[in-house]
């Protein structure tokens, strides 16, 4: 018996996790819809992938993001599987260090970005009552050092959101999941420069979770993980095996929650 392949979104899914997401359910014959901020990305991480569709998107323009989701809907004709990962970080700024541009961008992207392709991919999903909303939160939501006021923030606002989509979506046959990594071994910090530029301070550490002192003594597995690690739970919660699995954070992060 054939399966039918599944309609995916992924939000961010030019670099790191959002890339290694792609392939893994292109790998198992989903149909894939990339949304980035970089064509150039885009191109790369389809590059040699079948059933693919590519969207040059910044999830803050709502409007956009609505028309695009409903489009991939109409061709389509579901949306099956939402993967909320686009998000950019603040550099380790604390609140001195915090503008309230920088706030207001880290928010808009990371938090307000990720209820704007969740509002209409949910009303996609409560049409056909099925679907799977798993958002890309991180530790940071749960401890706070070494990350920054807003990004922490915006990740705590994101966990939160997650629970009270799973209470209202879950009778539809819906599941709202949080995936929150540790340390992993991403480009985060240069494609938030890229795209924030001298908004972010110079805090004299660009991340100091990647520093082998920081491993030894907080994540018990002592090293970063990979997107490739993020990626399989991200997969795991999609599947039929995850149907009971509603409103939970899962941690992928070495340990270091436990530490």
């Amino acid at each position: 018996m054939s399966i039918k392949p599944r309609n995916v979104i992924i939000t961010g899914a030019g670099s790191g996790i959002g890339a290694a997401t792609a392939q893994a359910f292109a790998a198992t014959g989903d149909c894939v819809h990339l949304f980035d901020v970089s064509q150039e990305r885009l191109d790369a991480v389809s590059s040699g992938m079948n059933n693919v569709t590519t969207h040059l998107i910044d999830v803050v323009d709502a409007k956009k993001v609505r028309h695009t989701i409903e489009d991939i809907e109409k061709k389509f004709g579901s949306i099956d599987v939402l993967v909320s990962n686009a998000g950019i970080f603040d550099g380790l700024a604390g609140i001195e260090q915090t503008t309230p541009e920088l706030w207001d961008r880290i928010i808009a992207v990371n938090l307000t970005g990720a209820f704007n392709v969740i509002k209409p991919a949910s009303e996609a999903m409560v049409r056909q009552k099925s679907g799977r909303i798993i958002t890309i939160s991180s530790i940071a939501a749960t401890r706070t050092t070494p990350d920054g006021l807003s990004y922490d923030a915006s990740k705590a606002g994101l966990e939160g959101m997650t629970r009270r989509l799973a209470v209202d979506l879950g009778s539809y046959g819906i599941t709202a999941n949080v995936v929150a990594p540790g340390v992993i071994s991403t480009g985060i910090l240069a494609t938030s420069r890229e795209i924030l530029g001298d908004m972010i301070p110079d805090t004299g550490s660009d991340n100091d979770a990647t520093n082998a002192k920081f491993l030894e003594m907080a994540v018990p597995a002592r090293r970063a993980g990979q997107p490739s690690e993020v990626a399989a739970t991200i997969h795991f919660l999609s599947s039929v095996g995850a149907a009971y699995i509603n409103g939970e954070v899962i941690h992928v992060d070495g340990g270091w929650i436990a530490s």
